[in-house]
């Protein structure tokens, strides 16, 4: 027989006991040096306890998210077949970066066997004079032809009325409201881009309180011209940059959930779906070294779905100064391959629910965000406000 093994035991310990040891450690220094201050308006300790911490409720969402790829380049051939093999490795959503206004037979050629029924497609023009209103209306045409089912289409066109235009066009987003409300119950046509608003982690507060705004500028203006804020806000999605702070940019995304929760309720609107968050990589923080890269790409998609994004996007990893790669397309799928099949983050809701740190630092970004946010709309709201 072998011999039996004692179990070791460990005395019972405490903060109290964390706290003496610490300050051994710093022989005697001051505990403060062990604190972060994000800003002004968040410090975080070194060390949480269930004493210190009211849990938050975990994230009001489904478990899992939409495994993005960007295909954006060469002609309309090439293009198809950049989004053809994203798909063949695993891409569950498009993401068509177009560099000029497609017609009918563009769009017919851009999405050639691809199965639209099975994907989310996302759209997105980027140049002046972009009608994104008109790239909505031969998409459905190339829908009805190809004889979908229009309410089983998921996607979204990227509308963002006051980032692209002198005098936001209105009146075509809220005939776009209109029709999408009717067939299209899973199609969004409305989209606050916040990546102009990242400024790091010291900003983060700020980055909300201006994507809070200007999304509740569009259930402002929508409604004074007739649309119903509920409406606006089924088809509504939140653009956001996650880059070099992982536990910043974890909370963020928690954070905003709450935020726009509390905005919501602001309209009457009591009980609304998850508000959708679609996550992108920054490539500012990416440099010639690809593998330097994959793990800068990685972190920053942990953030993302760990914060509870239902799309993400991720750059290909060759960088600015080298065109991307069939190859690199395909390692920053694989990533979120990784993550939803080895590390299981598709099976919960709310991977960060529990952890007394970023329950802290999620409650505080939404104290500091939201006084941000009451300070813009004091001024007039996102339209006028000049100082926050």
């Amino acid at each position: 027989m072998p011999a039996s093994v004692a179990t070791p035991s460990f005395p019972d310990s405490d903060k109290t006991d964390w706290l003496e040891r610490a300050t051994k450690e710093l022989k005697g220094r001051d505990l403060d040096r062990l604190d972060w201050e994000v800003n002004e308006r968040i410090r975080l300790s070194a060390h949480y306890t269930a004493e210190d911490v009211t849990p938050l409720p975990a994230l009001d969402r489904s478990a899992g998210w939409t495994i993005g790829a960007y295909v954006d380049s060469g002609t309309n051939d090439a293009i198809n077949a950049s989004a053809l093999r994203a798909l063949n490795q695993g891409a569950e959503g498009l993401l068509f970066r177009l560099f000029r206004q497609p017609g009918a037979a563009d769009i017919d050629a851009l999405l050639h066997d691809v199965r639209l029924d099975f994907i989310s497609l996302h759209c997105a023009l980027r140049y002046p004079g972009q009608d994104p209103a008109e790239l909505f209306r031969d998409l459905v045409g190339y829908l009805r032809r190809e004889g979908y089912d229009l309410r089983q289409i998921r996607g979204s066109v990227d509308f963002d009325p006051l980032l692209d235009w002198s005098e936001p066009p209105f009146p075509p987003l809220i005939r776009l409201l209109g029709f999408v409300n009717r067939w299209m119950p899973d199609f969004r046509v409305l989209q606050v881009n916040a990546a102009g608003f990242n400024n790091g982690p010291a900003l983060a507060d700020a980055e909300l309180a201006l994507a809070l705004a200007k999304g509740a500028e569009y259930l402002q203006q929508l409604r004074e011209r007739g649309a119903e804020p509920a409406v606006v806000n089924q088809h509504l999605q939140f653009a956001f940059t996650v880059g070099s702070s992982y536990y910043v940019d974890i909370a963020k995304l928690r954070a905003f959930r709450v935020l726009w929760a509390n905005v919501l309720r602001g309209f009457g609107i009591e009980s609304a779906p998850p508000v959708v968050i679609a996550a992108h990589s920054d490539v500012a923080t990416l440099m010639a070294d690809r593998d330097q890269n994959l793990l800068h790409l990685t972190t920053q998609a942990l953030s993302a779905v760990t914060g509870g994004a239902e799309l993400l996007f991720l750059a290909p990893p060759e960088g600015d100064d080298a065109p991307p790669t069939p190859l690199g397309h395909r390692l920053s799928i694989n990533i979120q391959h990784l993550l939803k099949l080895e590390a299981g983050l598709a099976d919960y809701a709310d991977p960060a629910a529990g952890s007394y740190y970023l329950d802290t630092l999620t409650a505080q970004l939404v104290d500091a965000a939201w006084e941000r946010f009451r300070t813009i709309e004091a001024q007039g709201g996102f339209a006028e406000a000049t100082d926050f």
